[in-house]
């Protein structure tokens, strides 16, 4: 709806005479009902500002699929209204969007597949190295050897 400046100062001015009678009958001066006046003017033109320099994306519109719409501002600013979610760490890994420590986190992401498999059988399901080197077909020393560079590995990176 557009900004009709003739009505809406109509109304402000109805709206101030009623309100000058009860600053008036509270004891204000002058002054202080012109500083209010002058207060409340800025605000209908910051209003006015307003309503005529936004531009609805009128989304009932709009539809999701593979058509552009015709909306000029959305299609400028329709690369920061979407979201890009990194599904890399959901499922198996979902265990590490749920560590606290952001540096932590951030160092288990910058691990391969094979060493994230590994944390989550040794820390997340707590199985042995023996039950983890029967997994990966190698032998326990292996397994053993990761585990001592993923913690040489964390100690670097934290």
């Amino acid at each position: 709806m557009a900004w009709n400046n003739g009505k809406e100062r109509k109304k402000f001015e109805k709206e101030q005479a009623e309100l000058r009678k009860i600053y008036l009958a509270n004891g204000m001066t002058e002054e202080q009902i012109q500083a209010m006046y002058n207060f409340d003017l800025e605000y209908l033109h910051s209003r006015r500002s307003e309503a005529t320099h936004t531009q609805s994306l009128d989304f009932d519109s709009i539809e999701f699929d593979d058509k552009e719409t015709d909306n000029p501002l959305f299609q400028k600013f329709m690369e920061k209204m979407s979201v890009e979610i990194d599904c890399s760490y959901i499922g198996r890994f979902s265990w590490i969007e749920e560590i606290g420590n952001e540096k932590l986190a951030k160092a288990i992401k910058k691990l391969n597949t094979e060493d994230l498999e590994l944390l989550t059988e040794w820390y997340i399901e707590g199985l042995t190295q023996k039950e983890i080197a029967r997994r990966f077909n190698v032998k326990q020393g292996t397994i053993s050897k990761k585990i001592t560079a993923l913690k040489k590995f964390f100690e670097e990176n934290l």
